[in-house]
C-alpha cells in the first residue's frame, strides 16, 4: 500500500511541477522521487494536501522559475 501512496505522490508533485512557467516537463518518476527526497517532501504530507497546497509547496521550494532537479536534461 505504501508504494501506490508514494507512487500518487510523486504524480501529484511531478504535475505541480509541470505546471511552474519554465520548469521541465514530462520528467520521469524517479527524478522527481528523488527531488521529493532531497527536499524533505514526505508522501504522507502530499497525499493529505490539496491541489493548490502541493503547488504551493513546490513552487516554495522552486528558485526564480527554475528547479534544481537532478539529472533533468
Amino acid at each position: 500500500m505504501q508504494c501506490y501512496q508514494y507512487l500518487a505522490s510523486t504524480i501529484s508533485i511531478a504535475k505541480a511541477l509541470e505546471s511552474i512557467p519554465g520548469a521541465p516537463k514530462k520528467l520521469p518518476l524517479n527524478v522527481v522521487a528523488d527531488w521529493m527526497d532531497e527536499n524533505n517532501i514526505k508522501a504522507e504530507d502530499v497525499l493529505l494536501a490539496s491541489g493548490d497546497e502541493v503547488r504551493a509547496i513546490v513552487e516554495s521550494l522552486v528558485q526564480l522559475g527554475q528547479p534544481n532537479i537532478p539529472h533533468a536534461a
